[in-house]
């Protein structure tokens, strides 16, 4: 199969009839009681102008998404699954039902005998009329594979700051298990002036709070063709930061970026959250309000997946959640941050896991970030938390868990660097890998936007010294770039790659800005090559 019909986009119009289901060669007819029962009316036409996704990856099946547009009420439509992109081969094939009050959000769990351990599958969607792109996933691989693991992961993609030229290239990669969006993939009310507009919520200011105003983001960023192309091209599986939902809110807690309340915190929270799981690929039909979305993925042996939730269960920000400022209880003064049920099945998976490699999809920095020495710059992150911090990372000290890599969103700017006990060093029990941002922007931007005026190239120099000087333990920083991560682990090593794409045009052309290696057994951070940032 070529790159170019495994990557397209195919579109084609097919009616599905109502008779027999056939599935492996095998006629399986309806039972006479169900049919005698009002159904659901087949779509006629419909539209899928959000695109599909496949998620959370099985050794046998995925979960598939898409939405149905251009009705009020119930409908039903088609899903077919088949092992090429033309539809030759149909291995499975059901009717699904995209139901008014899930917004006709449709998510199918499919879990066949059909499909195989770490095969590639193709899936669409149809009306009568009407058919959706085709989408592209890959089982998980078998538990005893011994087969490189390649990842994609990502952060931060506000609509106005940018355009999403990153998620083509994405798109492109080939040989994927599978991409990982560690949060931000909407956010809730503009933060960036930028080439694009949104004007969504009730004062078409951007910011949206009830239900139906976080369901018309998750439209508006799904429009864009490139995020489109990402998700019908690769398995994908996200967690959530704050922008799902409210800026920096903590547990009970709103924020504090809220320009006019208008829905009580816990109603928008759970607005957000009901949003959230409507949108991506993940199987949790019916979600109570406290939706859990800390869960791991077995990529055979030499991969396992931790995804965690660092917004959920963890109490306020300590000191105000002010930047820049003293704050001795953020080391010292007990705080939950995972909570204390994700924190005690994060430190026995990690015990547990027989993989060569511990992937964790972590919202926000684990390594500290000082300014002064001892003094965090942010407490929103895990350097808010430092008793709980030392807690999982003094257990996998103790254990003896090796090979544990901290992938991380949030912050905008590409860092790599070793883990200590209480996230500095000089002693290491694991890697961080931080992301960048799709679009969001970063240090030199923000501080352009408090004093009015950008930053000189000698100046982003300056910060970037004054960053490596407080926090030897950061190997590599870059914060002017937007773009992602890509990871491949062997039983030998992890390799890291981070890929820079212009943001605030469109373009469609990745550079790699840093390589890194990590030797199995050894947590430390050896740069191959750095195109920016610092090399020890």
């Amino acid at each position: 199969m070529t790159d170019s019909l495994s990557r397209r986009t195919l579109l084609r119009n097919a009616g599905v009839g109502t008779g027999a289901l056939i599935l492996g060669g095998r006629a399986v007819w309806p039972d006479p009681a169900l049919t005698r029962r009002k159904q659901i009316p087949r779509a006629q036409k419909g539209l899928f102008a959000e695109g599909v996704a496949a998620g959370e990856p099985t050794t046998r099946g995925a979960t598939l998404w898409t939405r149905l547009g251009g009705y009020r009420k119930d409908r039903r439509l088609a899903l077919e699954v088949a092992r090429d992109p033309d539809f030759r081969r149909v291995v499975f094939r059901r009717d699904v039902k995209a139901r008014a009050r899930k917004g006709h959000t449709v998510k199918v769990r499919v879990a066949d005998r059909a499909l195989k351990p770490g095969e590639e599958y193709f899936y669409r969607f149809e009306t009568r009329e009407k058919t959706s792109d085709v989408g592209r996933f890959r089982t998980l691989r078998p538990a005893d594979s011994r087969e490189p693991v390649r990842v994609a992961f990502f952060s931060c993609q506000d609509w106005q700051a940018g355009y999403y030229g990153a998620h083509r290239t994405i798109a492109e990669i080939e040989d994927l298990d599978m991409v990982i969006c560690l949060g931000d993939y909407i956010y809730e009310r503009n933060f960036y002036d930028g080439p694009r507009e949104d004007t969504l919520g009730a004062n078409g200011d951007g910011e949206v709070q009830t239900l139906d105003e976080y369901r018309a983001k998750y439209r508006l960023y799904r429009s864009d063709a490139d995020l489109r192309a990402m998700h019908a091209s690769h398995s994908f599986a996200a967690i959530w930061d704050d922008h799902e939902v409210e800026d920096n809110h903590a547990g009970d807690q709103p924020g504090d970026a809220t320009q006019d309340p208008r829905v009580p915190y816990r109603r928008r929270r759970h607005n957000g959250h009901r949003a959230f799981n409507e949108y991506m690929p993940f199987f949790d039909p019916d979600p109570a309000p406290d939706l859990r979305i800390y869960r791991s993925f077995r990529l055979g042996r030499t991969a396992e997946i931790f995804l965690l939730d660092q917004r959920q269960y963890r109490d306020d920000q300590p000191c105000g959640d002010e930047l820049f400022v003293p704050c001795p209880e953020a080391e010292s003064e007990p705080r939950d941050y995972l909570g204390d049920q994700q924190r005690e099945w994060f430190k026995a998976g990690l015990e547990r896991s027989g993989a060569d490699w511990k992937l964790v999809g972590n919202q926000l920095m684990i390594q500290s970030l000082d300014a002064p020495p001892g003094n965090p710059i942010n407490k929103d992150s895990w350097d808010g938390y430092g008793v709980e911090r030392r807690d999982v990372l003094g257990h996998v000290e103790a254990r003896g868990i090796q090979n544990l890599a901290f992938l991380t969103g949030d912050i905008h700017t590409f860092f790599a660097g070793e883990v200590g006990v209480d996230g500095r060093g000089p002693e290491s029990v694991a890697t961080e890998f931080v992301g960048g941002s799709i679009t969001s922007l970063g240090i030199p931007e923000t501080i352009q936007g408090t004093t009015g005026a950008p930053l000189t190239k000698e100046q982003t120099e300056a910060i970037t010294t004054q960053i490596n000087l407080t926090n030897p333990h950061l190997k590599y920083d870059e914060q002017e770039s937007r773009g992602y991560g890509l990871v491949e682990a062997t039983s030998d090593e992890l390799r890291v790659e981070f890929r820079a794409v212009e943001a605030r045009e469109r373009s469609t052309e990745a550079r790699t800005i840093g390589s890194f290696r990590v030797a199995s057994g050894e947590p430390r951070v050896e740069v191959v090559d750095a195109m920016s940032g610092r090399v020890d």
